[in-house]
């Protein structure tokens, strides 16, 4: 996060602006000269707002205000006068809607043009970071840990299934294959509909049986539907991040903003849960936010090569039991895929 460039984010707003004004502008000229009376509409609505401008100066003005020596006009003349004028802007509003409306042109094609409607591009909400910002800070993260160039090469359209065994494998009822197949079409459908229901997913399994190929590729496709996805591992968030600002009290603003990510992105990734020194801090905070993204409808991603007995010992039957009861539970199991693919380009077979 120290690494954030929040002046070039800031410049990517500033950009973003210009563009949509410059579309604005072209859509303006466009819709002006197939419509002149448009643009004589506007500008004589421009000519009645400057001219109630100067009479309310005018007013405000102790020296030409009603009842002083320079005015001679009463507020009745001047109430009229401002309710005539509002009657003759509604009516050249109601000439300009009906014009567009019976033109090629949409009634919102001279609306404000915004790349985030929340915001408007500004990159904050009643003081606080949209989500879009949110998302340009996540974005920068990813292009410094390189993590989009693996998102463009591990996604939904570069999965094959052809790489897990579709033969009995131990006493799972069904194949390696069968497995995987029926776990990428809930995943899918998990993406697909995001916006309504918002479960947590544990994806558990040993070792190179697919399980970071997987992630990435939800995480691809959240991204790219526009939703804020925060990837750690959880050596860092628990070892270096959480442990940092909680335990040694560190509230540096780049600190701080990691910390609001963790609990209000979209989708969190905890990727290899176990690889961390598991404690009683690790325990709490994993509740924590196991717990509240979940009462806050925010999904939360968990990848483990523990199964479900060790993740029950190690991380205590509290947080089990709220895993089990609010997440989506899936083993990856099959030959170590990793492996089997070294071994092939080792051995040429």
């Amino acid at each position: 996060m120290k690494n954030i460039d929040y002046d070039d984010i800031l410049s990517q707003l500033s950009r973003r602006r210009q563009d949509n004004l410059r579309i604005q502008d072209r859509r303006k000229a466009e819709l002006y000269e197939k419509l002149p009376r448009v643009k004589e509409i506007d500008d004589e609505l421009v000519h009645m707002a400057v001219q109630e401008a100067r009479a309310r100066i005018i007013r405000h003005d102790p020296d030409t205000a009603p009842g002083s020596k320079g005015n001679t006009d009463s507020s009745s003349n001047a109430s009229s006068s401002k309710a005539l004028n509002q009657t003759l802007k509604e009516t050249l509003r109601e000439e300009r809607r009906s014009l567009i409306r019976s033109s090629e042109f949409p009634d919102d094609y001279l609306l404000p043009v915004y790349t985030c409607s929340i915001c408007k591009d500004s990159g904050y909400v009643n003081g606080n970071p949209c989500t879009c910002l949110k998302q340009m800070v996540i974005s920068q993260l990813y292009e410094q840990s390189t993590i989009q160039n693996v998102l463009n090469k591990e996604n939904f359209d570069t999965f094959d299934l052809s790489v897990y065994r579709d033969e009995p494998f131990g006493s799972y009822s069904y194949t390696p294959y069968k497995n995987a197949s029926n776990i990428l079409a809930k995943v899918k459908d998990f993406t697909e509909n995001f916006q309504n229901k918002r479960p947590g997913i544990l994806l558990y399994g040993e070792t190179g049986t697919g399980k970071t190929f997987l992630t990435n590729c939800i995480a691809k496709s959240l991204l790219d539907k526009g939703y804020t996805v925060l990837y750690l591992s959880a050596i860092n968030l628990f070892d270096n991040i959480l442990r940092d600002i909680i335990m040694k009290n560190n509230h540096e603003q780049h600190q701080e903003m990691l910390y609001d990510y963790i609990y209000n992105c979209d989708f969190l990734i905890i990727d290899d849960l176990g690889t961390e020194l598991t404690n009683s801090f690790v325990q709490s905070q994993l509740f924590e936010i196991i717990n509240k993204r979940t009462i806050r409808n925010q999904s939360t991603l968990i990848s483990t090569n523990l199964d479900l007995k060790m993740i029950r010992e190690r991380y205590t039957e509290r947080i089990m039991s709220r895993i089990i009861d609010s997440y989506l539970i899936f083993n990856l199991y099959g030959d170590n895929i990793r492996y089997m693919k070294r071994m092939s380009h080792i051995t040429g077979k």
